[in-house]
């Protein structure tokens, strides 16, 4: 996705990866690229500039799909809102299907992927003058992995075993 912002005191930032070195792959980093057309991706924002930011703080900017530049790659002109001109912490988020967001996506498991990045520091510009440029999302490196999110029937299985062991565990 690209970025860029003209309000007062909003930030501008370029979210790409068809330029750097990283690509969405399925299930690994050397899986198979995300077919262009099948996947979603989405920018995340907190205020501050430390990384540890609780999940809570995190808001959407942005999201691009589903679509693709091309197997693997993105590329947005949209506007996204962040500060201005300053560090900001932010995530990628990554999923495939119909979903309008990642939460909706991993909720309903299944046979789609889905990934986030860890979260990074960025720069952001300032479309205020005296006008910086969008930065490019120097902290991310375009890299994301989606894997397949479980049956929600699978973890409740899984619960129900790992309960039963303990259970017959403590009973000896």
């Amino acid at each position: 996705m690209g970025a860029a912002a003209s309000a007062l005191a909003q930030g501008t930032v370029v979210f790409e990866n068809s330029t750097s070195s990283g690509n969405i792959t399925l299930n690994s980093s050397s899986g198979a690229l995300a077919l262009s057309g099948t996947y979603s991706v989405a920018l995340l924002w907190a205020p501050g500039g430390a990384l540890g930011t609780a999940q809570s703080s995190f808001s959407v900017i942005g999201v691009y799909g589903p679509s693709g530049t091309s197997d693997g790659f993105f590329t947005d002109p949209n506007v996204l809102t962040t500060a201005a001109g300053g560090t900001g912490v932010f995530e990628v988020q990554g999923w495939q299907g119909s979903f309008a967001t990642y939460a909706a996506a991993l909720a309903a498991g299944g046979n789609e992927h889905v990934g986030q990045s860890a979260e990074f520091l960025n720069g952001t510009g300032n479309p205020n003058p005296p006008a910086t440029p969008p930065i490019n999302t120097t902290g991310w490196d375009g890299n994301l992995v989606l894997v397949l999110t479980p049956e929600p029937g699978t973890l409740a299985l899984g619960g129900l075993g790992a309960a039963a062991l303990l259970y017959f565990r403590r009973r000896k």
